[in-house]
């Protein structure tokens, strides 16, 4: 008699985690297989650490005196002498350049020539005034001298008519006779006066024109005279900008004239970072093998292309440092305490949010966003993004921009 098989449902359980593992052994491989790779030597890794970092824009930029003074020209003129180089000493009201413009010239022979007719004709009007004030002075000196003597008539008579010795009609004429002299004599008084007021209202006109004239010749000798271009301060020529034979317009740049030799340095810095810089921040300028300590004294207001010019003023100087020399500067702008800070990866260059690559276990890389400020010249400061112990990759991983993880082998 045949028995029934009995049944093994108790190995299906077993069968369908057999199964289950292999298919994800299977995709693990696959997985594994479709993420990049890279070399473990490839790798430059920091991991991120707390220190005390000092925070530091850098810009680039050149050395320029503290003090100068341009030199321009005051009219249109050709040059006909240049009278110093670059480089050469000069003292206060040293002649640097001779210019001439032959229409000045004949502006100011022209200015002479109407000063000249304006003091003709003062002086012809003066001499005219003049022999009128004389004829009305010796009228009024005769007429007081007859005035005087008709007086003294009048006087006599009105005695000897007291004593009948002269007739009534005698008397009667002796006091006419004084009485028209003296307003004869007042008239002239008058005349005299109203001649001497005249006189300076009619000359005033003449000589305000004729002082007019006066200033107009003074102005025109002074441009000439500005013609002959003369250094302002004492210092040292820089820059010569003409040739003889040249024509220039007025405000053309003749010369640049060191004043001061005491150097500062222009630093150009990027707009972003700028916004962090303060006066009296200490600064660091590198020229050439000198390394040189300063503070800065001036922001300028307005950014050029991407950039904020930032003066810092020198606490010290060195051998061989040359106007225009260039240079490289650091400002420090803000020191953290016990920062999270990573060696700087190439791609940072100013404060913003970064994409980098984490070592995620002993073999994998997974890019991650962090927030990175620079730092030092080799140090960034970590906002946020990151943590302490994190292994960074701070190398040039350009080619895999577009990667999300890579497996290192």
């Amino acid at each position: 008699m045949d028995r029934p098989l009995p049944k093994r449902r108790h190995l299906w359980p077993l069968a369908f985690a057999v199964v289950g593992a292999a298919i994800v052994t299977l995709a693990l491989v696959r997985a594994r297989a479709t993420v990049p790779s890279i070399a473990r030597k490839e790798l430059l890794l920091d991991q991120v650490k707390r220190d005390d970092v000092v925070r530091l824009v850098t810009g680039p930029g050149r050395l320029v005196p503290t003090e100068v003074r341009w030199i321009t020209a005051t009219h249109r003129a050709r040059v006909e002498r240049v009278l110093v180089r670059s480089g050469d000493r000069v003292t206060t009201g040293q002649v640097v350049a001779v210019l001439r413009n032959p229409e000045m010239d004949l502006a100011l022979l022209e200015a002479e020539r109407q000063l000249a007719l304006a003091s003709v004709e003062v002086a012809g009007l003066r001499r005219q005034l003049d022999q009128q004030a004389d004829r009305l002075e010796m009228a009024r000196t005769t007429l007081g001298t007859q005035h005087e003597r008709a007086r003294r008539d009048l006087e006599r008579a009105v005695a000897l008519h007291g004593e009948s010795l002269v007739t009534e009609s005698e008397l009667e004429r002796a006091r006419s006779t004084e009485e028209e002299l003296r307003h004869r004599l007042a008239l002239t008084e008058r005349q005299l006066e109203r001649e001497r007021r005249r006189r300076s209202s009619d000359l005033t006109p003449a000589h305000d024109l004729e002082k007019a004239m006066r200033r107009i010749v003074e102005h025109s000798r002074t441009q000439l005279e500005a013609l002959t271009v003369r250094a302002e301060a004492s210092g040292v020529v820089q820059l010569v900008s003409i040739e003889p034979g040249q024509w220039v317009e007025s405000g053309f740049v003749l010369a640049k004239l060191i004043v001061s030799e005491e150097l500062k340095a222009e630093l150009h810095i990027d707009e972003l970072q700028a916004r962090d810089v303060a006066l009296d921040q200490v600064a660091h300028v590198a020229a050439g093998s000198a390394r040189l300590r300063g503070r800065v004294s001036q922001i300028h207001p307005s950014a050029s292309q991407g950039t904020v010019v930032v003066e810092v003023r020198l606490a010290e100087s060195a051998p061989g440092l040359r106007p225009d020399q260039r240079i490289s500067g650091e400002i420090e702008v803000r020191r953290y305490a016990q920062a999270l800070t990573l060696k700087a990866p190439p791609q940072v260059t100013r404060p913003g949010l970064y994409s980098v690559f984490k070592m995620v276990g002993p073999d994998a890389l997974v890019r991650t966003n962090a927030r990175l400020v620079p730092a030092a010249a080799d140090r960034v400061i970590v906002q946020n993004g990151l943590a302490e112990g994190d292994r960074v990759v701070v190398g040039d991983l350009e080619r895999f921009k577009d990667v999300e993880r890579l497996a290192v082998e």
